[in-house]
């Protein structure tokens, strides 16, 4: 069972030289590297090559292999502008000499500016009415001795909560439209690139699968070849992750062995202060 400190000590990577880094994978019950690891790993390589005045507000990266998490991964950070209000990093990183992800993030210097955003969904339960999905998974389970649990972060490292939740093992299709609650457990220092860092690492958490939602395809997963193909992400403003948050999914569209989905992320008093954008492979093999 993982705890928190395990979790920042693995995204905190390790500066080799004044552009390059190194980080080792949280081992999790899954085939590959989670994809939010080497995005949260990647924003905080990048972010160290920065003056800590300027703030990233937006992110564009593939995935471009599967990552290994047995094998340690390169992260090269290329300073390609410094500007007087932006700067722009490249990283790529890397795994057995090959390139496994590439991302470009910018940066800029905080200012003010016109305001608007459109609010929480209405009707949104609040994380004090829910379940944690760890309690309910295990419930449920607990009455099915032969299926095994699907994929979960553990409670010990973050508290998260679905407002619509499907049947982990029998599905009825559901409108591609849902949300999380979330709230890392432990008290965080008040630095932000520790908050933005933990919020970039869960904004690939079930982001994917909101295009699964209107298919029964639970009978049909030994068939399905998975994952996630590009991850856009826009930073708002500071926040801070050990305080809850709302992330609200949808998946406006599926075709071409593809799903486009989206998610919005909201403080517990209704404020935007992050976007999401992806799309998944969902290829449905013979």
């Amino acid at each position: 069972m993982y705890k928190l400190n395990q979790l920042l000590d693995t995204l905190e990577v390790e500066q080799l030289d004044t552009f390059l880094f190194r980080g080792n994978s949280l081992p999790l019950a899954l085939p590959r590297v989670y994809g939010g690891q080497v995005l949260a790993q990647a924003i905080n390589a990048a972010a160290r090559t920065i003056d800590s005045e300027r703030q990233p507000h937006s992110m564009h990266a593939y995935f471009l292999r599967p990552g290994d998490a047995k094998r340690p991964i390169i992260f090269d950070v290329d300073p390609i502008r410094d500007g007087g209000s932006f700067n722009t990093r490249r990283v790529v990183a890397k795994q057995n000499g090959a390139a496994i992800f590439n991302c470009s993030i910018s940066f800029q210097k905080v200012e003010k500016g016109l305001e608007h955003q459109m609010d929480l969904p209405e009707g949104t339960p609040m994380p004090e009415d829910l379940e944690s999905d760890q309690a309910r998974n295990e419930r449920i389970y607990a009455q099915y001795s032969d299926k095994s649990a699907p994929f979960i972060f553990p409670l010990s490292m973050v508290d998260i909560r679905s407002t619509q939740p499907q049947h982990p093992i029998d599905p009825e299709p559901a409108e591609p439209e849902h949300g999380f609650w979330f709230r890392f457990n432990g008290k965080l220092s008040d630095d932000l690139n520790v908050h933005r860092t933990l919020l970039t690492y869960i904004s690939d958490y079930k982001l994917m699968t909101t295009g699964l939602r209107p298919h029964r395809v639970r009978g049909l997963m030994e068939k399905i070849q998975g994952a996630s193909l590009d991850h856009s992400m826009w930073f708002h403003q500071p926040v801070r992750v050990d305080e809850w948050l709302y992330y609200h999914l949808d998946s406006p569209k599926s075709g071409g062995s593809r799903a486009f989905n989206r998610g919005s992320f909201y403080s517990h008093d209704g404020r935007l202060v992050a976007s999401t954008a992806q799309e998944g492979l969902i290829r449905v093999r013979d």
